[in-house]
């Protein structure tokens, strides 16, 4: 995995390829999911910049993410009933959810490839199993 101050730069000369500005808010935006290693909300991402600067919109936050995910760079899931969760796309992963305790789990993507391959070939059905949660039960609550 690139180092944070890297893979930050590169997010915002993406930024600036795609024609947008690199304002303090975005930076600020940028700064927090390269240094978060779990998955964070929204609203814990717009929180987290309204800290450094009061005037900072949470609506620009949410286009901010919008921005990203169209490059590629971010995506969100949704785990369970709760707000929709972001994190940087270079880790391809899809997400067990407890509904027992809310534990979550990472696994590669590969995991669902022979039932991709299935679905593709029985059904023509294109699995994208990244945007939400498997849910069920983990080991201590089953």
């Amino acid at each position: 995995m690139r180092a944070t101050g890297e893979r930050l730069d590169e997010i915002l000369e993406l930024l600036r390829t795609d024609g947008g500005r690199v304002t303090s808010a975005r930076r600020a935006v940028v700064q927090i999911l390269v240094d978060s290693h779990d998955h964070i909300s929204a609203e814990e991402i717009a929180e987290r910049v309204q800290r450094q600067m009061p005037d900072v919109a949470p609506s620009t936050v949410y286009r901010t993410l919008d921005v990203l995910e169209r490059l590629g760079q971010v995506e969100h899931v949704h785990l369970g009933h709760g707000p929709s969760m972001y994190h940087l796309s270079e880790r391809v992963h899809v997400h067990l959810m407890c509904r027992g305790c809310g534990r979550m789990i990472e696994l590669p993507d590969s995991y669902l490839d022979d039932l991709a391959t299935r679905l593709a070939d029985e059904h023509g059905f294109v699995l994208e199993p990244r945007h939400f949660a498997l849910l069920g039960r983990c080991t201590d609550c089953a």
